[in-house]
This record gives C-alpha cells, structure tokens and sequence, in this order.
C-alpha cells in the first residue's frame, strides 16, 4: 500500500468485506486447531506402562505433551478471537491488521503445539533391550542345560544356567535347541 492510500479512508462494504474474509480464514484454521487438539490428546493417551524408554526421557515427553497442549489452547484461544470477535470491535484498518497479526500468531502456535506432540509421542518409539533367548545345549552323553547363551572361552558352548555358567566343548554337544524359556 502507497503511502498515499493510508490517508484515504476506505469504504465501510470493502472493509466488512476484508473483516468477513479474514474471520471465515480464522474458522477454517480454528477447526484445524480443534484436530491438532484432539491429536495431542491422543498421543497423551497412548502411552505404554512397558515402556522401554528411560524414566527421565518418560519424564520428557509427558512434559512435552503437557506444553502442547498448553499451547494448542493458546492458539486455538487466539485464532477464535479472530474467528468469532465478541463485543465491540474497532472500526477501520486496525480491524484488519490486528486480526492478521493475530491470525499468524495463532498459526504459529498451532505448528508449535503440534511439533511439541509429535516430538513427546516419538518417546513411545524407544527401541527394547535385546533379549536374551534360552537356549537348550544337550552333550554326547546326553546330559542337558537350559539357558541364555554367554561369552565362554574358545571351542565351548557356554550357557548361564540356575547352577552358574556351564561350559560344553564343541566336540561334546550333540544338539542345541532355541527354547522359549527354561523349565
């Protein structure tokens, strides 16, 4: 705009008509603030008690979730303000360029909130220790230990049984057998 447009005052239809258009802009965002909302309320649910993820990353992302939603509230507060104007609104320019301003923010915060969700829900993916299966080694002479498999010296097969680590050489192993767990 011209430095020469901002003394003429425009007229009153072309300005309801910009207030109209930058309201019903405001509603559609504001029902896209309502989903991201509802996004962040279910990350807040899904949460595993198993969760493999170490206690203070837990702590983290629950506190990640809790500002999300502090501030998809914020924005979704600031978009409907745009969205449904309560009360007396100032007429002119100011209407316009303060509901834009307001507009933005509120859009910003959404992108903000939103990040904060996804950033808390990506703690649900911690990766799970690896297990160690059982595993039942029988000898030659037909003699059995169930257990996980350990580190044992060279030429061994090596399991960690009720008894302590049981070391069986190669030459005397006649079968090893995956087990789900030991009886």
């Amino acid at each position: 705009m011209n430095p020469d447009e901002a003394s003429v005052p425009r007229p009153a239809a072309a300005l309801g008509d910009q207030v109209e258009k930058l309201s019903a802009s405001a509603r559609g965002w504001h029902t896209i603030q309502m989903a991201v909302l509802g996004f962040i309320g279910i990350c807040g649910i899904l949460h595993t008690a198993s969760s493999p993820a170490p206690r203070a990353v837990q702590w983290l992302a629950a506190a990640l979730a809790v500002a999300a939603l502090a501030v998809a509230c914020m924005a979704i507060f600031t978009v409907g303000r745009v969205a449904y104007p309560v009360g007396d609104v100032p007429e002119g320019d100011r209407v316009v360029a303060g509901g834009t301003a307001r507009l933005r923010a509120g859009i910003r915060f959404t992108i903000v909130a939103l990040i904060l969700a996804v950033v808390a829900a990506l703690s649900g993916w911690w990766p799970s220790p690896a297990s160690n299966p059982a595993v039942v080694v029988t000898g030659s002479t037909g003699q059995a230990w169930c257990g996980p498999l350990v580190s044992g010296p060279a030429g061994a097969i090596s399991v960690r049984t009720a008894n302590g680590i049981i070391s069986v050489p190669i030459q005397a192993t006649a079968q090893v057998n995956p087990v789900g767990r030991c009886p």
